[in-house]
Formats: structure tokens, C-alpha cells, sequence
């Protein structure tokens, strides 16, 4: 049985991301459930600050403002109830490794990656201090299963999933959670800044940013006791 949804009255959750896509959509269902919402992105969406959600710029690769940030966090609100790594961006075209540029390399990895690596860094004390939290990761099917011509983005989400397993080995016998989410297609922005038009036929069969929140929304009502290490969600595409 789920715990009722007014438990999530006064959560604290800490959303990466959570401008647009999948972070956006989960900030908003949280909120409405009660729960008080801080999103951390390089750019703030008006809607969401009329909303209530409190909202920090931060570039999620860079060490310092991450650090900042979280004290900001804990400053304001006294505890982080919930860390939802969701910032993240992918491959402008599909591209041969050798076609590879370094500066794309190093941003997709630093934002996926090491986005993700500094604010586990960064919230993981304080959790162990609580003595209880979450960390939910948003990872890809790409981190399974890596195809041709994608290979920066497969690589961070594979090293997502690696840290995302190491931290549900290292909080085993606490009262902190860890899971990931692999999501197939989502429609998100992230396919408007692709190079190839991806047209509104092609996103229909994708899942939608809400699908994750719900998701999401899900494993925070599940029982304490209760670890989901994966969920992978694919959408069922028409024939």
C-alpha cells in the first residue's frame, strides 16, 4: 500500500534541471502535493517562480556554485528531503566517434556527469546527517544499451548508472534511498535543439515529461523500506 500523498507536505525537493523537460514536470507535480520545490538551472521559468517554486541559477558543472547553492538550500529550508538529478543534454546529431569535437565531449559529460557527481557530493552529508533522504537519478535506456553514433551521451548516462549503483551499495543499511530512471524517447525541448527537424508525428510516440514526474511522484510514496534501485520506461510505439 502507498503511503498517503500528504505525506509529502513540507518535503524539501532539490530538482536539477528543472527549467524544462522531465525537472520542470516533476517540480510542478511536487508542488502540488504540498512539497516545497527548489529548482537549479542555468535559466529560471517565470511560470514556475508564480507557481512557488524556488528558484537558484546554477550552472551544474561548475564545483563552486554548486557548493554555493546547496548552502543557499540548506540555509532557506533547514534539510533536503530529495535530490532529483535531472539536468542534462544530448547529442546535437547523431555523430561517428571520430567525428567527435572535444568541446562536446567535455559538455555533455561535465553536464550529464559530473552535474550529477557534484551535487550527490554535495547533498550526500547532509542526508547522512538527517539520517534519511532520497537521490533519484535520471539516467537512459542509452546507459543499457549503447548505439552507434551516440557515444558522449551513451558514456555519461552509462557513468550515471555507475555512480547511481555505487550509492545504493555505499547507503545499504540507512534510511536513504537511491534509484534511477531510464527513460526511452521523451519529449522534451532537447529535440528542438537538434539539427534534424524532429517532427510533431515522431514526438507523439514518445512518453511525456509527465510520465517521469508520476513516476517519480510513485517511488516517493512507496513504503521506507521499500528500494527500487531501476525503473527503465519505454513508450509502446504505434505500429
Amino acid at each position: 500500500m502507498l503511503k498517503p500523498a500528504s505525506c509529502l507536505k513540507d518535503l524539501v525537493a532539490v530538482i536539477t534541471g528543472g527549467s524544462e523537460g522531465i525537472g520542470k514536470a516533476s517540480a510542478q507535480l511536487l508542488l502540488q502535493h504540498g512539497a516545497k520545490v527548489v529548482t537549479c538551472s542555468r535559466r529560471s521559468i517565470p511560470e514556475n517562480v508564480k507557481l512557488g517554486i524556488y528558484h537558484l541559477p546554477c550552472d551544474v558543472r561548475d564545483t563552486e556554485q554548486v557548493k554555493s547553492t546547496v548552502q543557499k538550500i540548506l540555509k532557506q529550508f533547514g534539510r533536503i528531503d530529495l535530490l532529483l538529478n535531472s539536468a542534462g543534454v544530448s547529442m546535437p546529431e547523431p555523430l561517428y566517434l571520430e567525428q567527435v569535437e572535444i568541446d562536446l565531449w567535455n559538455r555533455i559529460l561535465d553536464t550529464n556527469l559530473k552535474g550529477t557527481f557534484l551535487f550527490c557530493r554535495e547533498v550526500l552529508p547532509i542526508l547522512k546527517k538527517q539520517g534519511t533522504g532520497y537521490i533519484i537519478n535520471i539516467l537512459s535506456t542509452a546507459a543499457y544499451r549503447s548505439q552507434g553514433k551516440n557515444a558522449p551521451y551513451s558514456a555519461s548516462k552509462a557513468a550515471i548508472r555507475a555512480v547511481t549503483e555505487a550509492l545504493v551499495e555505499e547507503t545499504k543499511g540507512s534510511a536513504i534511498r537511491v534509484t534511477s530512471i531510464s527513460p526511452g524517447p521523451v519529449s522534451t525541448n532537447i529535440w528542438s535543439h537538434k539539427r534534424r527537424i524532429v517532427t510533431e508525428e515522431e514526438r507523439s510516440h514518445m512518453l511525456k515529461p509527465e510520465d517521469i514526474a508520476e513516476i517519480i511522484l510513485f517511488l516517493l510514496l512507496l513504503n521506507d523500506y521499500v528500494q527500487v534501485e531501476n525503473i527503465t520506461v519505454t513508450p509502446r510505439f504505434a505500429d
